[in-house]
């Protein structure tokens, strides 16, 4: 696969870090801050697999919560085609793969995704959450590693689910 790497030094930490930028994700790069937090901006869309879900954080009845958290879960082959910074600081090299996206418009997408009728039971904390395995398209995606973790946000634009199929389930008769 091939990468796009910007050698970027974090002003705070002295470390050096590298924005991996994997050409075949269909994301331009915007802007790099490296003021106070270190990000990187993207525009474009790209198209990845795996699971977006709303969930309460430590469960539904956990009423320090006012929202649930919206958060989209890529599968490794998908992780692999999103931005992410690397860490650079021989003899340590260390990843800062996406494990997960923060969906900006988690509401209006889970939705789209799931259905009112799921959402109206995750919102009224019947469930402790709703989650959808699919492909989906991200737009305004952003990456950044603050205080030595991760993290990324990005919209939800699509939702492609696979159809739903139900198997019924027949036993053979017994007999010589």
């Amino acid at each position: 696969m091939a990468l796009f790497g910007a050698s970027l030094l974090a002003h705070a930490a002295g470390e050096r870090l590298t924005l991996i930028q994997p050409k075949k994700s269909g994301l331009m790069l915007v802007n790099v801050n490296t003021e106070n937090d270190l990000f990187a901006k993207f525009s474009g869309q790209v198209r990845v697999g795996g699971t977006f879900m709303g969930v309460w954080p430590e469960g539904a009845t956990n009423r320090n919560y006012k929202e649930p958290d919206f958060l989209f879960v890529p599968d490794q082959e998908s992780s692999s085609l999103l931005p992410h910074f690397v860490l650079r600081e021989p003899p340590y090299i260390k990843s800062y793969r996406v494990r997960s996206v923060t969906v900006t418009n988690g509401l209006e997408a889970l939705n789209e995704a799931a259905g009112a009728e799921k959402v109206a039971k995750l919102l009224q904390r019947r469930v402790n959450h709703v989650r959808v395995t699919g492909h989906f398209v991200l737009v305004d995606f952003v990456v950044g590693v603050e205080c030595d973790a991760p993290w990324a946000r990005a919209k939800l634009l699509k939702a492609e689910l696979p159809e739903q199929v139900a198997i019924k389930h027949t036993f053979a008769l017994a007999g010589c």
